[in-house]
C-alpha cells in the first residue's frame, strides 16, 4: 500500500492544513512530512496509520494505492 500524495496535499490543503498541521494530525514529524511531499520517502507504517487517522471520512482506495 502506498499513499497517494497528490490528494492527501490536497486534501490537507482543503483543510488550510501547511506542513506543521499534517504532521501534528498524523503523528509523524515535520522532517517525515517534508521528505513525503518531497518524494524523498514513500511513507512507512506510522505515516500510513496517521494519514488514516488524518483522515477519517475519505476512502481507502482514494488515500492509498494498492501494490501486488
Amino acid at each position: 500500500m502506498r499513499p497517494n500524495k497528490e490528494y492527501i496535499i490536497s486534501l490537507a490543503r482543503k483543510k488550510g492544513w501547511h506542513d506543521a498541521e499534517l504532521a501534528r494530525k498524523t503523528g509523524v514529524s515535520r522532517t517525515e512530512i517534508s521528505r513525503f511531499i518531497h518524494g524523498e520517502r514513500k511513507g512507512g507504517s506510522k505515516l500510513i496509520g496517521g494519514i488514516i487517522k488524518a483522515f477519517p471520512e475519505e476512502p481507502m482506495d482514494k488515500l492509498f494505492f494498492y501494490q501486488d
